[in-house]
């Protein structure tokens, strides 16, 4: 009897997606709860000190409410799916060791084995499929999540320009081709205050 390839079904898809939702904090921070709110003592330029300034896309994503509360529903999704393919591949290694249980004890006909075996390759079949299926299915959420978060940056700097009068307001990553940034120029401290004080105004309504 020809054997099924059991352990080539993925059992969980959180592997594939590994989320940052809090922020990083130090050891003493972690253990007693606090919230890490960024450190700057950079004056924030004003247009008459130059009109370019600049935000810290990953600190800013990363400290920003939106983001940690979408991180969570996303988690909270990954959980369950995660869940559900765990179940799924556990019934059908429940099965594959009762067909081989009665192969060796010779509980069933030939016939009826190959049967119960050409079933049970239908069911691996689809659970590799669900797999698959599961881990596009949170990959094109992580991706609408990440729209999301640089959208409501890019429609709050929108406001927040007006009042300022910037020219350009660059983001700096880590592979972002800004090679220099004169720290004074960072504003990255102002717009999160800001963005996370609309954001909270936002939920309680």
């Amino acid at each position: 009897m020809k054997k099924l390839n059991l352990f080539f079904i993925p059992c969980a898809i959180s592997a594939l997606f590994l989320i940052s939702c809090n922020s990083q904090k130090t050891p003493a921070q972690e253990a007693q709860g606090e919230e890490v709110v960024p450190q700057t003592t950079v004056i924030i330029p004003s247009a008459a000190d130059g009109s370019i300034v600049y935000v810290d896309l990953d600190s800013l994503t990363q400290n920003y409410l939106m983001t940690k509360d979408l991180a969570g529903e996303l988690e909270e999704k990954m959980k369950k799916l995660d869940a559900d393919l765990t179940n799924r591949q556990k019934k059908f290694q429940a099965s594959v060791a009762d067909l081989q249980n009665k192969a060796q004890k010779g509980l069933e006909t030939r016939a009826k084995l190959a049967e119960m075996e050409q079933q049970l390759g239908v069911e691996q079949d689809n659970l590799l499929r669900l797999s698959e299926s599961y881990r596009m299915e949170m990959a094109e959420e992580q991706a609408v999540m990440q729209r999301k978060i640089i959208q409501a940056i890019m429609d709050y700097l929108k406001v927040y320009n007006k009042e300022k009068g910037y020219k350009y307001i660059l983001g700096n990553t880590f592979d972002a081709k800004i090679l220099y940034a004169d720290p004074s120029l960072d504003i990255t401290a102002s717009v999160l205050d800001g963005i996370n004080a609309k954001y909270k105004a936002e939920q309680k309504k």
